[in-house]
């Protein structure tokens, strides 16, 4: 038997062990823990009628998950930006008792996103899967985690989903969380992952042969302030050699060791197919992601550029978008799903240029824009190109709804409205606004690599003539040129080329090429570019910079949340067109790179936690054709 003194000493010593333990464990990588701490109470939830169904609403929720083809749940969102490396150690949480409700109605599912295709495509049925779910979502509280920049500050971003509520469709019940409290417990990084050093904050990246032609456009960001480095590429192979498995892959350490040896924020990627040809004077990588239900075909790729500005992940380890190493990137398909961390690491856009007088073009284009502060006579003119859409159950005319969204957004801009509400969208309406000038154009509708469009309202069938690249030869706002954002399928597909074409039907045969998906739908008409590259490259006139889908994009249908807004202007495609104008209209955030970069990490805050294909894509294809360390508006020099 143990005497007193025994146990004494035995109880000083587990003392001793217990606090070695926990000092241990706080600091085993000499940081101390981190703690957010939240407590949540949720006001008894509202059961609505909602067509045949219900929907179910929250007094305190922000938004609404809307997963397509599953019930629409209210969740509260939370989004934090930790120092940059910060690792997510635990999270844990304690709910009150749930209570059930018996519903008599089945919850409302999302509905299907309508296509944005300018053709007509009455043989492919989309498909909607009558899934029944045990339970949704399946806990009380998830979150995602990633790496990127916000206003050129390296950031580990964290977003914590909490559920009110859980479906159990199979008996058709909720259970309902009054209270809840959270602690998230996070390790900050012993010391910073980058030392940020403050060398230069402009990469440009370029085949040899554009060097000399580039040179007067670094000269001109130095003069404003922009340190700007030029690196050919046949330097970053050399300087790679020992690093990555393809061209890509060597670019994008490149840019890696950029950031860490010179601070890089900004990069400009300089070129893309050779002329007409099919062979790659500066390499795309294409993105495996496929949502086959959601979307008029499954496109089993497209161009992600986005590949070259993800470079790191929430902890600062290097991102390869081929984490099982069979050299097929961002592959998410039945069977396998890529690891990505998706946030931009830097800003970064592209001139696809294919000859000298490409570049010589746009080098002119962005010193001329920004060498002095533009007239507010032109600049302040907001232009919008809408009609209606769809013809969707709701009948709304989604992209005059939208249009009007952008306008509020923009409080300090006139609209130019070029509505097919009002007036066919053709040639004459279209050129003669543009002409007048405006430091924003806002095209929403549908679209093809060398074609946009939308329909008349009231019904979304009959479609307007349209706005084509053969239209763009007959522009002529000259230096009155504004950055566009173009909703639509593919006007942006930078790939598209005479000799592609021609080797398509080659290979596949002159009928199945032009009426056979998916080759009609990429290449519906003979085009030697595409729609937003024409825009921006066109001498004389034309955009400054333009933002548009590399693949086939896609906007929200109906009002699957019931809250009086269409969905077109709160998810894919509509919320990120709506977030770009946002920062400048409403936040004064002037750089053109920054404001593309922070609304994807914006998107991904808000979606990517939903687990759900197109949300990747959404993000993976809006491609910038612009110089990102754009001065929107231009310097005031007096």
């Amino acid at each position: 038997m143990f005497n007193k003194l025994s146990l004494k000493i035995i109880s000083i010593l587990i003392t001793i062990i217990f606090i070695i333990t926990c000092f241990s464990s706080v600091n085993a990588n000499n940081s101390k823990l981190n703690y957010i701490e939240l407590e949540l109470n949720f006001s008894p939830p509202e059961i609505i009628p909602y067509n045949e169904n219900i929907i179910i609403k929250i007094k305190e929720q922000d938004f609404s998950r809307m997963d397509f083809g599953k019930p629409v749940i209210p969740y509260c969102l939370f989004e934090y930006d930790l120092i940059f490396g910060s690792d997510i150690i635990n999270i844990e949480y304690e709910n009150s008792n749930p209570i059930i409700y018996n519903l008599t109605q089945q919850i409302a599912k999302a509905s299907y996103p309508r296509f944005d295709k300018l053709d007509i495509y009455n043989d492919i049925k989309k498909i909607n899967p009558q899934n029944s779910y045990n339970s949704y979502p399946s806990d009380w509280v998830s979150y995602h985690k990633g790496g990127g920049i916000k206003k050129g500050i390296h950031k580990t971003f964290f977003s914590l989903r909490v559920y009110p509520i859980i479906y159990y469709e199979n008996v058709n019940q909720i259970k309902f969380i009054s209270n809840i409290t959270i602690k998230i417990t996070y390790q900050e990084p012993e010391k910073p992952i980058l030392n940020d050093p403050d060398v230069y904050d402009l990469l440009i990246l370029t085949p040899t042969k554009y060097e000399e032609l580039l040179n007067p456009l670094s000269d001109h960001k130095n003069n404003f302030g922009v340190s700007t480095k030029i690196v050919t590429l046949d330097k970053v192979y050399e300087e790679m050699y020992w690093h990555g498995r393809d061209k890509q892959e060597k670019i994008k350490y490149f840019i890696k060791e950029s950031i860490e040896k010179w601070g890089i924020t900004h990069v400009l990627l300089i070129g893309g197919l050779n002329g007409q040809t099919t062979t790659w004077d500066f390499p795309i990588r294409y993105s495996h992601v496929v949502p086959p239900d959601e979307q008029e075909y499954a496109e089993q790729t497209f161009i992600s550029d986005l590949y070259y500005a993800d470079i790191y992940d929430s902890k600062g380890e290097f991102i390869t978008w081929d984490s099982n190493n069979n050299d097929i990137f961002s592959q998410w398909n039945e069977t396998y799903r890529e690891e990505m961390d998706l946030y931009p690491d830097v800003y970064l856009g592209r001139l696809p240029c294919r000859n000298t007088n490409e570049v010589k073009i746009m080098v002119n284009k962005i010193i001329n824009y920004e060498k002095e502060k533009l007239s507010n006579e032109w600049f302040k003119n907001l232009l919008l190109v809408a009609g209606d859409s769809y013809n969707d159950t709701a009948h709304f005319n989604e992209g005059e709804l939208i249009s009007n969204k952008a306008i509020e957004l923009m409080p300090d801009f006139t609209p130019i409205k070029v509505y097919s509400s009002e007036q066919d969208i053709n040639r004459k309406t279209v050129n003669n606004a543009m002409n007048q000038g405006s430091g924003f154009a806002y095209f929403c509708g549908h679209g093809s690599p060398a074609s946009w469009s939308t329909h008349f309202p009231p019904d979304g069938n009959k479609w307007t003539t349209g706005y084509n690249v053969n239209d763009m030869i007959f522009l002529r706002n000259k230096e009155k040129l504004p950055i566009t954002i173009v909703g639509g399928c593919h006007n942006g597909e930078f790939d598209v080329s005479m000799m592609n074409i021609i080797e398509g039907i080659i290979e596949h045969g002159l009928r199945e090429y032009f009426f056979q998906p998916p080759f009609w739908f990429y290449y519906n008409e003979w085009v030697p570019n595409c729609w937003a590259w024409w825009l921006t490259s066109k001498s004389n006139g034309g955009a400054i910079a333009t933002i548009a889908n590399t693949g086939l994009g896609t906007h929200g249908e109906d009002d699957s949340d019931n809250n009086s807004i269409a969905d077109y202007l709160e998810i894919l495609d509509g919320w990120l067109e709506l977030k770009f104008l946002q920062l400048y209209g409403e936040n004064n955030f002037d750089c053109l790179g920054e404001n593309h970069g922070d609304s994807l990490s914006g998107y991904l805050n808000r979606f990517l936690g939903d687990n759900a294909k197109m949300d990747v894509k959404m993000v993976q294809q809006w491609e910038l054709f612009g110089d990102p360390s754009l001065k929107i508006g231009g310097y005031d020099t007096k």
